[in-house]
């Protein structure tokens, strides 16, 4: 699944007004996304990194889009809820309608 810049910015948009942080991590790489107020890179013990270091020159929504996901997870409030994809994250969001849902 091809995730857009357009994605991004809404997810973006949606966690700083829902007050929600998002972490994608990675299968096999030592780096992940965080999403919340803004786009960042992370190590696996969340201490963030610069984006250069973790992902080179790539944009956000290609390391979305092109490297696997071992796993999502929102945090929101005092709770967590996991996803096994980018696309869950979004139908969850309400940016885009989960193929599940499609029939």
């Amino acid at each position: 699944m091809a995730v857009t810049r357009r994605d991004v910015e809404e997810l973006v948009s949606w966690a700083r007004l829902t007050s929600r942080r998002v972490r994608v991590r990675f299968r096999g790489y030592r780096y992940m996304v965080v999403i919340g107020r803004y786009v960042e890179a992370a190590d696996l013990s969340g201490r963030t990194v610069p984006w250069a270091t973790a992902f080179g020159s790539r944009a956000p929504h290609d390391v979305l889009s092109s490297l696997p996901v071992e796993e999502v997870v929102v945090e929101e409030g005092g709770s967590t809820r996991s996803f096994a994809s980018v696309e869950e994250l979004l139908a969850y969001a309400g940016i885009r309608r989960s193929s599940l849902a499609r029939g």
